[in-house]
C-alpha cells in the first residue's frame, strides 16, 4: 500500500516536469524529467517540517524555471540572475506585474497543496517506509536512465548511428533525451560564468566560422577609413526564407555599383547581446564582457584601444540606459572616449520614447540619425551603435499596426510567418534596415558594418525555426 502512494507521488512529479517542458512547444532542451525530482519523495521524508517542505518543493522547480529561462535568451544561469535586476529599470505594465503576481503565488499555493497530499498519504509509517519510497525510486530512475541510454543521450553522447530508439521527445539533434541531471547542467554554468573571474587575456579568442576572428576584427582592425561604423542589431537572425531574407536587405542592394562594395555574409554567434559585444569588439568569447567588468580594466588591446592609439575618436551610442548589463562601465573600461545612452537622446535632446517592449529607450531610427549626421564633427572616427527596438517581447504599437504600409505587408506576407510577433518582428527590423540604408547613401561614412548580436529567443520552436541556428547575417558596405 506504501509503495502504491509512493508510486502516486511519483507520476505526480513526473506530470509536473512535462508540463514544464511546455507540452514540447517551447524552445528550450529541457528532458523529459530531472532526475532530481525523482529523490524528492525520500527527501521529503526525511524533512518534518511542512514549511521546509514546501520551500525544497518551490525551490527546486523555481530553480528548474530560472536555469531553462535563462538558455531560452542564451545565458548561462548566474549571469543571467546577476542581470535580472536591470528588468526593474525597464518599464512593464500593470498587467504584466499582475501576471507574475498571481502566476507566482498559484505556484506557491500549487506546491503547498502537493505537499499537504504527500503529507496525508504518509501520515502513518510502518518500518518498511523508507525501503518502499528507495526502491520505487531507485526503479523508475533506472528505467528512466536505461531508456535515456538506448536513445544516446546519456552514455553514447550525441551520436545519432548509435541510436537505438529515436525521435522519443523531438526531432532536433543533440535534444532527444528523457532525463538528465539539473545539478550537472548548473554546474557547468557555474564553470561558464566562473571564465569571467579571469582576466581578459586568459579568455579563449572568438573563433568564427572559418576559425578566424568576428567580422568587426576583419573589417576595422587595421582598416584606414577615416569614418567608421560599427552596428549591432538587436535579435537580428539570419533568416532560413531566401526571399524574406533578401526583402530585408534589398535597400542596400539598390546602392550604386560605382561608390559602394556591398558584401553580405553571415557570422557564428554564441551567447546574448553582452557576448556580442565581447565578439565584436574584443575578439573574445562571451565570458570576456564579464571578465572586464569583475577585473575593472581591459587588459587586451581590444578595437577600441587600436582605434585611439591611431588618434580616432571613438563613440559609443545606444539608445537605452547604460545601466543595463553595466553598460556604461564596460563601454568606458574598453576605452571608448564618448558615450551617448538614453538620458542624453531623451533629456537634452528631447526625442520620443519607443514603447516595442519593455525596455526604456528612444527610436533606434533617432540615434542611427545623430550618428550619421555627427560624422563630420571628427576628422576620423569610430562609432559603434547597440540597438534595442527589436527585443523581445515585442509589439507594433496600435498606431504603428493601423499604418496601411503595416496593413498592405501584413495582407502580402503573413502566410510566411508562424506567429503574429514574428511578423511584427519582422517588419519593424526591415524598418530599421531601410533607415539605415537611406542614411548611409547620403552620408560621409566610408565603412560600416551592421551584424545581428543573436537569433530572436522566441519561445516557441516554430517561431524559432524561421532563423538559421548559430548564425546572424552581417552586411559589409565600403565606399569605393
Amino acid at each position: 500500500m506504501k509503495g502504491i502512494k509512493i508510486l502516486i507521488v511519483l507520476v505526480i512529479i513526473i506530470l509536473i516536469n512535462i508540463a514544464l517542458t511546455g507540452f514540447l512547444e517551447i524552445s528550450v532542451k529541457r528532458p523529459v524529467i530531472y532526475y532530481e525530482y525523482l529523490l524528492l519523495p525520500t527527501l521529503l521524508l526525511l524533512i518534518n517540517r511542512h514549511w521546509l517542505r514546501v520551500s525544497i518543493f518551490l525551490g527546486l522547480i523555481l530553480l528548474d524555471l530560472a536555469f531553462n529561462l535563462s538558455h531560452l535568451y542564451y545565458f548561462d544561469l548566474f549571469n543571467y540572475l546577476q542581470k535580472l535586476p536591470s528588468l526593474f529599470i525597464s518599464k512593464f505594465s500593470i498587467s504584466f506585474w499582475l501576471i507574475a503576481i498571481i502566476g507566482l503565488t498559484a505556484v506557491i499555493l500549487f506546491c503547498n497543496f502537493l505537499i499537504q497530499f504527500f503529507e496525508k498519504q504518509f501520515a502513518s509509517r510502518d518500518k518498511n517506509w523508507l525501503r518502499n519510497s528507495l526502491l520505487i525510486t531507485v526503479s523508475i530512475f533506472a528505467i528512466i536512465y536505461f531508456v535515456d541510454t538506448l536513445n544516446g543521450s546519456t552514455v553514447f553522447g550525441h551520436d545519432n548511428e548509435k541510436r537505438l530508439i529515436r525521435n522519443i521527445r523531438i526531432v532536433e539533434k543533440k535534444q532527444l533525451n528523457i532525463g538528465k541531471s539539473l545539478l550537472k547542467d548548473i554546474y557547468y554554468d557555474y564553470q561558464l560564468f566562473n571564465l569571467g573571474r579571469k582576466q581578459v587575456h586568459e579568455i579563449p579568442d572568438f573563433k568564427n566560422l572559418n576559425n578566424d576572428s568576428s567580422f568587426a576584427y576583419q573589417f576595422f582592425y587595421n582598416s584606414k577609413g577615416e569614418k567608421e561604423v560599427l552596428i549591432i542589431l538587436e535579435s537580428w537572425g539570419l533568416l532560413k526564407n531566401q526571399a524574406l531574407r533578401q526583402e530585408q536587405i534589398a535597400p542596400f542592394f539598390n546602392f550604386d555599383s560605382n561608390r559602394y562594395q556591398i558584401k553580405f555574409d553571415s557570422s557564428y554567434f554564441d551567447g546574448a547581446t553582452v557576448q556580442a559585444e565581447s565578439r565584436e569588439l574584443l575578439n573574445k568569447e562571451g565570458e570576456a564582457y564579464f571578465s572586464v567588468i569583475n577585473q575593472n580594466k581591459c587588459d587586451i588591446k581590444g578595437l577600441i584601444q587600436k582605434k585611439n592609439e591611431e588618434q580616432y575618436t571613438t563613440i559609443a551610442v545606444q539608445s537605452f540606459p547604460g545601466s543595463y548589463s553595466l553598460g556604461t562601465k564596460f563601454i568606458a573600461l574598453i576605452g571608448f572616449q564618448k558615450f551617448k545612452e538614453y538620458t542624453y537622446f531623451h533629456d537634452t535632446l528631447g526625442m520620443k520614447n519607443n514603447h516595442n517592449n519593455h525596455y526604456i529607450s528612444v527610436n533606434d531610427e533617432q540615434v542611427f540619425s545623430y550618428v550619421f549626421n555627427n560624422l563630420s564633427k571628427n576628422k576620423k572616427s569610430f562609432t559603434y551603435c547597440l540597438t534595442i527596438n527589436t527585443h523581445l517581447p515585442f509589439s507594433l504599437s496600435r498606431r504603428e499596426t493601423a499604418d496601411p504600409n503595416f496593413l498592405t505587408f501584413q495582407q502580402k506576407y503573413s502566410s510566411l510567418f508562424p506567429s503574429i510577433q514574428t511578423l511584427e518582428r519582422y517588419y519593424r527590423m526591415k524598418q530599421e534596415l531601410n533607415s539605415l540604408a537611406q542614411l548611409i547613401k547620403n552620408s560621409e561614412a566610408d565603412r560600416i558594418l551592421i551584424i545581428g548580436d543573436h537569433a530572436p529567443p522566441f519561445i516557441f520552436k516554430e517561431e524559432r525555426k524561421l532563423y538559421i541556428p548559430s548564425l546572424v547575417p552581417a552586411l559589409f558596405i565600403s565606399r569605393k
